[in-house]
């Protein structure tokens, strides 16, 4: 199991959004979330990754029970989230960009540039394009 989630409860302040949240995530497994805006997709998402403490339940990853672990540490784990839209930096290149993302990822930047370009071939021919330009279709 990569993932697990048992009972995992959170929300803000004394305002509850998750309740029981039960979830589980095999290797080599793809699941979705979905539904309307307000039902708890982001604050799940957020809760996972410690950016909101669990007020119930337990968060295994890779066998190990990470529900206190500090968000930095479970970013070092090999925890992560792309966001939906442009959150990097518009006047960076699309290489400068990757290189602002291995930094802190403890590997070799070479190895993680190497990665991204081929798990994202089409990124090979903006490298020197600024990450705010939009393309055209």
């Amino acid at each position: 199991m990569i993932l697990e989630l048992k009972g995992v409860g959170a929300g803000y302040g004394r305002i509850p959004i998750l309740n029981h949240v039960d979830m589980c995530v095999s290797e080599g497994e793809c699941i979705g979330l979905w539904g309307p805006n307000g039902m708890g997709k982001t604050t799940l998402l957020k809760t996972i990754l410690g950016y909101l403490p669990a007020t119930s339940g337990y968060i295994n990853f890779m066998s190990e029970d990470i529900t206190q672990v500090a968000t930095h540490e479970r970013a070092r784990k090999g925890l992560g989230l792309v966001p939906q839209g442009r959150q990097i930096f518009p006047a960076l290149t699309v290489l400068e960009n990757l290189r602002m993302g291995a930094a802190l990822s403890g590997e070799e930047e070479r190895h993680v540039i190497e990665e991204v370009l081929e798990q994202f071939p089409r990124l090979k021919a903006l490298l020197k394009r600024t990450g705010g330009t939009t393309l055209r279709r």
